[in-house]
């Protein structure tokens, strides 16, 4: 990601990235309310962030300045981010307190002896065995540690910068997207009662959900 872009612009981009994942579906709707429908576009396009206020408050608390592009992530997005880190439990700076809270228990019940940072703000937590995190270092863009209890003791850079981090992601969901496309994509049935159910026709089948709309 180059430099020369703000971090305003940066953030702003990820948000059209997500935007444009949900005008272009994978799957069809089968026998769901049109509400649910628009509830579930409605949750892919949702972004919020926190306040200027509640963003410095946590750096003076920690005596320290997040770099500028998570500083944008948390101030845009990091409160509903949409579809970006679907399957892990994210949050921005409201939960600051709460997720360092998840993340010491995850490396207590690991038997680590490693210690969270006390600038460190928790990015995700995945399935009770890893997080990912981002230290107050200041600076244009920091990188992204991982810790995991496959190694309690240490953790791990898993990207240079937040940026590319987030872009990694992206493109993961856009390749995912463009794959299932390709093969005619599903039908989705949600439940008012919430959960749903995927219906992904055979290959051989003929049978191309997509070609339907």
């Amino acid at each position: 990601m180059p430099q020369q872009m703000t971090a305003e612009a940066i953030v702003e981009g990820w948000k059209s990235r997500l935007v444009a994942l949900a005008d272009t579906p994978e799957q069809v709707f089968v026998d769901t309310p049109q509400e649910l429908v628009d509830q579930h576009r409605a949750r892919l396009t949702t972004f919020e962030g926190c306040t200027g206020a509640e963003l410095e408050a946590v750096e003076a608390r920690i005596c320290g300045r997040f770099p500028a592009v998570f500083r944008q992530y948390l101030l845009q997005i990091g409160e509903a981010c949409g579809d970006l880190f679907r399957g892990s439990d994210h949050a921005g700076i409201r939960s600051f307190d709460r997720l360092r809270g998840d993340a010491r228990e995850i490396v207590d019940d690991a038997g680590g002896a490693w210690m969270l940072p006390p600038d460190a703000a928790i990015v995700l937590t995945h399935q009770g065995y890893t997080f990912d995190y981002v230290r107050a270092i200041g600076e244009f863009d920091g990188p992204v540690m991982r810790w995991t209890d496959g190694k309690p003791d240490e953790d791990t850079q898993i990207a240079a910068t937040f940026a590319e981090y987030v872009d990694t992601q992206l493109q993961l969901k856009e390749h995912n997207n463009r794959s299932v496309r390709e093969r005619g994509g599903y039908y989705l049935t949600l439940n008012p009662r919430g959960g749903g159910r995927q219906v992904h026709p055979a290959r051989n089948s003929g049978d191309r959900p997509l070609d339907s709309l």
